[in-house]
C-alpha cells in the first residue's frame, strides 16, 4: 500500500515540477473560478476583440486604399507588401486578386470574428469596403457609387481615418 502512494506522489511532484519549468499556467476550470477570475477572462476576451478590430481596420484600410491606387496604375496587385499591408502574427490572411476585384480576408486566431476587404472595378472607377462578421462572407453588392458589405456583415472604418478627423468609437456587439 505504501509503494503505490509513494509512486503516485513522485509522479505528481514530477508533473508539477515540469509544469513549473515550462511555465504552464495552472488555472482552475472555468466553473471553479471565482467571479473576479471570470471577469478577468471576459475582459481579456474583450481586449483581444478590440485589438483585433483595430489592427484589422488599419490594415484593411491600407489594403483598400492601396488597391484603388493600383487600379489607377493599371490593375490590382497580389502583393501585400507593395500596398504597405503587414499581416499581424495573430491573424491568418487570404488574398484573392482577379481582373475586376481584389479581396483580403483576415482571420484572427483568438477572436471569433472575420474581417473582409474587397475592392471592385465599377466601369473606370474602383470601389472598396471593409466589413466584419462571422462565417463565410456572401457576395458584395454594388449600389450606385457604393460597395456594400454582404448581408449580415457590418462596415468597419479605420478610427484614424474619419471624415471629421477625430477618432470614432465603434460599438461592441
Amino acid at each position: 500500500m505504501v509503494q503505490p502512494l509513494r509512486l503516485s506522489m513522485i509522479v505528481l511532484l514530477t508533473l508539477l515540477g515540469v509544469c513549473g519549468l515550462v511555465r504552464l499556467p495552472l488555472m482552475p476550470p472555468l466553473l471553479a473560478r471565482s467571479g473576479s477570475d471570470t471577469q478577468l477572462s471576459d475582459l481579456e476576451a474583450q481586449e483581444a476583440l478590440l485589438e483585433a478590430r483595430q489592427e484589422a481596420a488599419s490594415q484593411m484600410t491600407r489594403f483598400v486604399g492601396g488597391q484603388i491606387t493600383r487600379h489607377y496604375w493599371g490593375g490590382f496587385t497580389p502583393y501585400l507588401d507593395v500596398l504597405g499591408v503587414e499581416i499581424p502574427e495573430t491573424m491568418e490572411s487570404t488574398l484573392t486578386v482577379g481582373d475586376d476585384r481584389a479581396r483580403l480576408v483576415l482571420d484572427p486566431k483568438r477572436v471569433n470574428e472575420r474581417y473582409v476587404a474587397e475592392v471592385v472595378r465599377a466601369g473606370t472607377r474602383a470601389r472598396g469596403v471593409v466589413c466584419r462578421g462571422q462565417g463565410e462572407p456572401g457576395a458584395f453588392v454594388l449600389r450606385g457609387r457604393r460597395l456594400d458589405c454582404p448581408e449580415g456583415w457590418l462596415v468597419i472604418n479605420d478610427p484614424l481615418l474619419t471624415s471629421s478627423g477625430e477618432p470614432q468609437p465603434e460599438p461592441i456587439n
